[in-house]
């Protein structure tokens, strides 16, 4: 038996042990180039932040671009193709992914490190060896800098490390990430399937007679204490959730503290705080399932599924998402709400009154995306739960050259 030092966690005995600076080429993070946002332009090399850097997941979203000279000046913190990145300061720390190779060429900012292996370890078995909750808790535990989080160069070097052998370790990094390609797979078909939609509605609706968004949906204004739901367990439709990317959390209802909306089986919600992000997202709950939603949405629906396509294709035509931002009322900045009345008065295309063939290919993309989010779901805690187990040894992997 192999005991990891400082974790104390016992690993098979053919697994040995090691340190981050002993599996390492490179451990070192970059630096904002001169002039800071000035310099970025349309396109050039990548400029990597803790924005794009996610457990098992990249995000290309607010990915920034330098100038060729800028570039130049940060050459030493070259990402190269297989590079482990985590975030190393606030309240991203230690989130981490193997940088893609259609990001490159790239360079790191002060808040990304870059942990090249040099060999000795696989980037996939040690990409997840840091995103493991137990060594996350250790690395914490390194953390300085007052109130805001940070591990250094020397904390990631003095990182304990198990190491099964190569094929082992190529094993477990294979079948973790053939669970990560499916939720980015998953990711992109609903990316697409959101794309085609928005096509949709203004195309078919340029020609269509426009009338207030009152008149095609109907705003549930139900109420709901959760406190008073005793021990029900239900969907929470949260803003927090909607930008995390997430589906709504399922939890107690008695953890939910104040009032929300009750969302029927199918819905379409729509914030009305900061609408000039238009979050929009389709709530389809299972039968027998409680859905809540924050009071920050519009609960809307329609006299039935098909006509609640048309909702939705009505919410993101290009008028009614530009003609929403200028609705606001209150103070600039994080607390701009629009009015229930006013978001219903604005004026959308009818698409009640468009081809039924329109609206039947509406809903069943809708129900498409909504699957692969679900899918996902279930990938997402399959992962979650083999990671622990296949980075600790207590699960193995049949693989060649592995002493059982």
């Amino acid at each position: 038996m192999t005991v990891l030092p400082g974790l104390n966690l016992e690993l098979p005995s053919s697994w040995s042990v090691a340190t981050l600076a002993e599996v390492t080429s490179k451990i070192g993070s970059g630096a904002t180039p001169r002039g800071g946002s000035s310099v970025y332009v349309a396109s050039g090399p990548a400029l990597i932040r803790s924005q794009n850097v996610y457990d098992h997941e990249f995000k290309s979203e607010g990915l920034a671009f330098l100038s060729q000279e800028a570039a130049t000046t940060l050459r030493g913190v070259t990402v190269e193709s297989g590079d482990v990145l985590i975030n190393i300061t606030g309240d991203s720390i230690l989130r981490t992914v193997i940088v893609p190779d259609a990001v490159l060429p790239a360079r790191v900012n002060q808040h990304v490190a870059i942990v090249r292996s040099n060999g000795k370890i696989h980037p996939g078995f040690l990409q997840k060896w840091l995103s493991v909750p137990l060594m996350k808790t250790y690395m914490l535990g390194y953390s300085s800098g007052g109130t805001r989080k940070a591990i250094t160069k020397g904390h990631l070097q003095s990182f304990p490390i198990p190491l099964p052998p190569m094929e082992e370790q190529r094993a477990i990094a294979a079948t973790l990430g053939a669970l990560d390609d499916k939720i980015e797979s998953n990711r992109r078909a609903v990316a697409s399937i959101s794309d085609l939609l928005d096509a949709q509605s203004e195309k078919f609706g340029a020609d269509l007679p426009t009338v207030p968004l009152g008149v095609v949906a109907t705003s549930v204004k139900d109420t709901v204490n959760p406190s008073k739901l005793g021990d029900a367990v239900v969907d929470h439709f949260s803003l927090p959730a909607f930008d995390s990317g997430a589906r709504p959390e399922r939890v107690a209802a008695t953890t939910i503290k104040s009032n929300k909306l009750r969302v029927p089986q199918r819905a379409v919600l729509l914030s009305r705080l900061n609408p000039r992000f238009n979050r929009t997202w389709w709530a389809s709950t299972r039968a027998g399932t409680s859905a809540l939603a924050s009071t920050e949405f519009l609960v809307l629906t329609s006299e039935d599924g098909l006509e609640l396509g048309a909702v939705w294709l009505a919410v993101r035509h290009p008028f009614f998402r530009e003609e929403l931002p200028k609705r606001v009322t209150g103070t600039s900045g994080s607390h701009q709400r629009v009015r229930p009345d006013d978001v219903l008065a604005i004026e959308v295309p009818d698409f009640r009154s468009a081809a039924s063939e329109v609206k039947q290919s509406t809903l069943a993309l809708l129900t498409r995306a909504e699957s692969l989010r679900i899918e996902s779901d279930r990938l997402t805690a399959l992962r979650d739960t083999l990671l622990p187990e296949l980075l600790s040894g207590h699960m193995r992997i049949p693989a060649e050259g592995v002493v059982a």
